[in-house]
Order: C-alpha cells, then structure tokens, then sequence
C-alpha cells in the first residue's frame, strides 16, 4: 500500500500572499509619501511667493527689552513712534491692513523708526490673566526676534494680524512653529516656538507695555500710536493717517 504526505493546498501560496500584502503596503506608502512631499514642495512654493520682501528692515531686540525696534538701520533722524498692538484685537489687524505697506515702505526707506510695543492685556489682566492666543503668538515673534529672523518675524506677523479670525485660538506651540518654519525661520528659533521658551518674556513685555500706557497716559488701549510719551497727534483724527503723520 503507498501511502502519501497529505499537506496543506494553501500553504505553498501562503508565502507569495504575505508577500504580495508586504508589496501592496510598500507601494502605498511610497505613494502617500510622495503625496506629502509633492503637496509639502507646493506648499513652499506658494508660502515663498506670498512672502512679503523686507530687504533693508533691521529688527533691534535684546530678551528683557520692551519693544521690538523696526529701523532702515541709515537714518538716525528718522522719527519715532510707539506702536501698540494685540495679536487678538481686531481693530489692530485693521490697523495693519491699512497701513502695514506704508509703514514698512518708510522703515525700509529710513523715512520711519517704529518701536512696537505688543501688548497681551486681551488674554486678561491681573487674576484673570491666562495664556492665551496673545502671548503665544507674541512669544512666536520674540523667537524669531531673538535669532535674528527678520523675514519670517515680519511675515508671520502680517499673517496673524491679516488672518486673525482663522488663526485665533487655532494654534498651539506647534502650529505657530510651523508657520515660522513655512516662512524660512532658522531650525533654533522654530524649535524654540515649539519649546515655548519665550512665553515668560511675552507674559512680561505683554504687562510692561501696558503699564507704560498706564504710566504715561492713565489707561491703556489697542491699537495706538505713541509719541514722545503721548499720543501722535493725527490731523485728520483717522489712525489710519499714522504713518503720514508721523513722517510729516
């Protein structure tokens, strides 16, 4: 009597089945992976192109300092103004729709000196002070400040401002980073946004520059624009005419 090995018919297939399950899944990988990549290179390309020049803008500020001081950099006669500003008003973002161009127009130009002066009271004063949009995004700027980012703290800034009603309350450490990074920012200065490791330093600028207004005036509000200790007299009463009066 013969007898014979009964085995498995599945099993000599089994083998190229797990393989071809390996291929499927390393195919699909490798495409999501140029997705992402192609869809990361168009996202560059787009962030590059609206990336707004600043050849000639010199960004002055020391961690401790309470402005953050725009300059030509040739012009030590140039004017000067205190800008206020909170990356939550609403009225600030007007503001700086209206007359972001003109202003760095005239800085560039050595025309125009503007110390800004951010401000956080809208994420609260005193016990009701938290952390909130304000501070996270003032501490993004002071980042890209402190290395010396001068294109990506500007443009970052004009993003905020003219995207205030998407971007508020939207972002985390990581997502302020990323929007620096997007705009070209150092890898120190993205991954200190990130590390949060000028919250404190926004906390307090925030409150100095509040103050300030208190001291010099008796209240304080945003936007507003300083001059000299008092506020720059505007012919026209429109804010929106700060920068001519300034350069007048």
């Amino acid at each position: 009597m013969t007898t014979r090995k009964v085995t498995n018919p599945n099993e000599k297939k089994g083998g190229g089945f797990i393989w071809a399950i390996v291929a499927v899944v390393a195919i699909a990988v490798l495409v999501i992976g140029l997705v992402v990549y192609n869809g990361r290179n168009q996202r560059d390309e787009a962030m590059a192109e609206r990336m707004i020049p600043v050849d000639g803008l010199e960004v002055g500020y020391t961690e401790g300092d309470e402005t953050l001081v725009l300059s030509g950099g040739q012009n030590t006669d140039a004017p000067v103004v205190d800008l206020f500003e909170d990356f939550s008003c609403p009225h600030c973002a007007d503001l700086a729709k209206e007359t972001d161009e003109e202003m760095l127009e005239k800085i560039r130009a050595g025309e125009l000196e503007v110390h800004l002066r951010p401000m956080t009271f809208l994420d609260g004063q005193g016990e009701n002070y938290q952390v909130g949009h304000s501070t996270r995004a003032l501490a993004a700027e002071l980042a890209l400040a402190g290395h010396n980012d001068v294109a990506a703290m500007w443009n970052l800034r004009v993003y905020l401002l003219e995207n205030q009603q998407s971007a508020f309350n939207s972002l985390d450490a990581d997502g302020f980073a990323d929007l620096a990074r997007d705009y070209g920012a150092s890898d120190e200065a993205v991954q200190d946004i990130r590390d949060e490791a000028f919250l404190s330093t926004a906390e307090e600028m925030g409150k100095a520059n509040l103050d300030y207004q208190n001291e010099q005036t008796g209240e304080a509000y945003s936007p507003r624009v300083m001059k000299d200790g008092q506020d720059l007299e505007i012919p026209s009463g429109d804010i929106n005419d700060w920068v001519d009066a300034a350069t007048a």
